[in-house]
């Protein structure tokens, strides 16, 4: 698969002549004829913004590109490999896509294998998962765009644990009694959340006999990860990367925001690349 990374490195044209230089960052050339053609280029090693090229092979011959002219996010690489994919065959083997910013690329014999998936583990409410919302949004601003990742996500809904005598952790929730606004006046409570819920509760009711369903991503058995995964824990000394069930992962702080995050999904991505067989 060829995927430029850089747009700095694709220029267009409207006819190839062997002659003429190239930028010097020029790695690849579109031509914009009534059907597209793409052309690979090497520039000379001599001084100057303008080379000439050293060498020019076609890669995609007229008829073998099909150009997308609706303005879409390229900087949203798993997208845009997940697309080419599906046009790119016996006869087709590039797609040339359109930025909103106008600038063009391609993918050139796409190859699925070259996306990352990842699931992204969570508790609901507050509904949308925090986790899912900050993760969208980062997809949206293209500030993850180029890692060429796939994200999918599984939730657990705490509401399933509803009852008179269950006390989740926080109002924030929505659902019920909680831990930090409620006395638990009940007997044998079930008690709703994470380690440090248990741990406030306890100090609170010292002696108390009660029930406790953890909740927690990294402990809860509906969420154990089935591939790369990037969740949330309320112990901030287990934020980083970790290992679940054998898979590769992320731990992020419960009151992390969306630049934490961001640097969260960067390093995973860089594990995981390092883990890939050389």
């Amino acid at each position: 698969m060829i995927f430029p990374l850089d747009y700095r490195e694709v220029g267009t044209t409207r006819e190839v002549r062997r002659d003429d230089p190239i930028y010097f960052s020029t790695r690849y050339i579109i031509v914009l004829e009534e059907e597209p053609s793409i052309y690979a280029v090497e520039p000379a090693k001599e001084a100057g913004f303008l080379r000439a090229s050293r060498s020019n092979e076609l890669l995609a011959a007229p008829g073998e590109v099909l150009y997308n002219p609706f303005p879409v996010d390229t900087r949203d690489r798993a997208a845009l490999i997940e697309w080419a994919s599906r046009f790119c065959g016996d006869e087709v083997k590039a797609v040339v896509f359109r930025g909103v910013d106008e600038h063009l690329t391609f993918v050139y014999e796409p190859d699925l294998k070259a996306i990352t998936d990842v699931e992204i583990l969570d508790v609901v409410p507050p509904e949308p998962s925090w986790l899912v919302q900050t993760i969208d949004g980062l997809k949206a601003s293209g500030m993850i765009g180029d890692l060429a990742m796939r994200f999918s996500s599984r939730v657990l809904d705490l509401s399933q644990y509803w009852g008179d005598d269950v006390y989740y952790p926080c109002t924030a929730s929505g659902l019920g009694k909680s831990l930090d606004s409620d006395r638990v006046d009940v007997e044998d409570p079930l008690i709703v959340g994470c380690e440090i819920s248990r741990e406030v509760f306890r100090a609170a009711y010292p002696g108390k006999n009660h029930r406790f369903i953890n909740t927690c991503p990294v402990s809860h058995p509906d969420l154990r990860p089935k591939g790369p995964f990037v969740t949330r824990c309320c112990r901030s000394e287990r934020r980083g990367l970790t290992r679940i069930d054998g898979h590769t992962g992320v731990l992020v702080h419960w009151g992390d925001g969306a630049p934490q995050i961001y640097e969260a999904i960067r390093c995973l991505k860089g594990e995981l690349d390092r883990e890939l067989p050389s």
